[in-house]
């Protein structure tokens, strides 16, 4: 999720926990654990690819927070002589703080390496948009209202208001998309397809429009919107070739196998210009993918491997991008 969803998140648990009259200190301690582990995007690997997929690796994994929670808290303790009364309510904070943080990133479809360093495939529940003010904007207010009231009592009832509301908002989405995902997978059984994949996420800044994914054995997909508000009928899933046969060149190479893994295979790839690229079909939509990356161009007929090259990301929202947003939500149609 986004900076401001993680921060308020954080300040929210921390504050929850901790003893009313350390509520201020709480707010500010738990807007930074919930803010750490997004600092790994400073860290530079030698290309976009490893950028890419080694982002949400370590500073997310639920196997190392907890020591790093720990230290943090030991560290608390030794400066804050205040807080040593209650330093089992202080470890719960920081723990809670920062185990959230990546737990929230899984329900997005960027791909959460919670088990790091184990080979498992990074968790992409993608139930959630990275940036989503229906989510957000609960915590924010009960943040807001805690600092402003301090050690009041009413101040735990707007930190726990927000995050019972942002969690039944995450409740929400689940549920949404589970609906749709099962929908659409009858609706493929009955055409005797069983054998393609089912990929559903909301559309930008909300969960009433969702755009969905399916995929085939060979590579090719169709994608397709469904709004919630528009009128029911079925979902129009217009076709599109995978060209899954321009990396069989390149099936060696790690940057390609590499993008295989993080994307759970949700990718397809197009030839542009002689250069091969390759484009994550999870996040933006056809023909505006957010994530596309050159591993390969055709030389002297043949294609060959060359370093790899992220393309620049779809040019920023306009009032024409709005409108086309307005119309997912209310028509299901872009």
């Amino acid at each position: 999720m986004d900076s401001l969803s993680q921060l308020v998140l954080g300040a929210s648990v921390a504050a929850f926990i901790a003893p009313a009259g350390q509520r201020r200190r709480a707010l500010l301690v738990g807007a930074a654990l919930g803010t750490l582990p997004d600092l790994d995007v400073l860290i530079r690997y030698g290309d976009p690819i490893r950028d890419f997929t080694m982002h949400r690796g370590f500073s997310h994994s639920l196997l190392v927070l907890p020591f790093v929670a720990s230290a943090l808290w030991m560290l608390w303790l030794a400066a804050s002589p205040a807080a040593r009364p209650y330093r089992w309510r202080w470890l719960a904070a920081f723990q809670l703080a920062l185990l959230t943080h990546p737990l929230l990133d899984a329900l997005t479809v960027y791909g959460t390496q919670i088990l790091w360093p184990l080979a498992t495939p990074p968790v992409m529940v993608g139930s959630m948009f990275i940036i989503d003010p229906a989510y957000t904007i609960w915590l924010l207010v009960g943040v807001l209202a805690a600092w402003r009231l301090r050690e009041h009592p009413r101040a735990g009832f707007w930190l726990g208001f927000g995050l019972a509301a942002s969690s039944a908002y995450l409740g929400w989405s689940l549920y949404v998309q589970r609906h749709i995902a099962e929908a659409i997978a009858a609706d493929q059984a009955k055409r005797d397809m069983h054998e393609a994949r089912v990929l559903v996420v909301p559309a930008p800044l909300t969960t009433l429009a969702w755009r969905i994914v399916v995929m085939y054995p060979d590579g090719d997909y169709f994608e397709g919107w469904h709004s919630l508000l528009a009128p029911p009928r079925d979902v129009l899933l217009n076709n599109h070739s995978g060209n899954r046969d321009l990396l069989e060149p390149l099936a060696d190479q790690w940057a390609v196998q590499r993008l295989e893994w993080f994307t759970s295979g949700w990718y397809a790839a197009e030839e542009i210009d002689g250069r091969i690229v390759i484009e994550d079909l999870r996040m933006g939509r056809e023909g505006a993918y957010v994530f596309r990356f050159v591993v390969g161009e055709r030389r002297d007929g043949e294609i060959v491997p060359v370093a790899p090259e992220q393309l620049p990301w779809p040019s920023r929202a306009d009032a024409g991008e709005w409108r086309a947003l307005w119309r997912l939500v209310t028509e299901g149609t872009p």
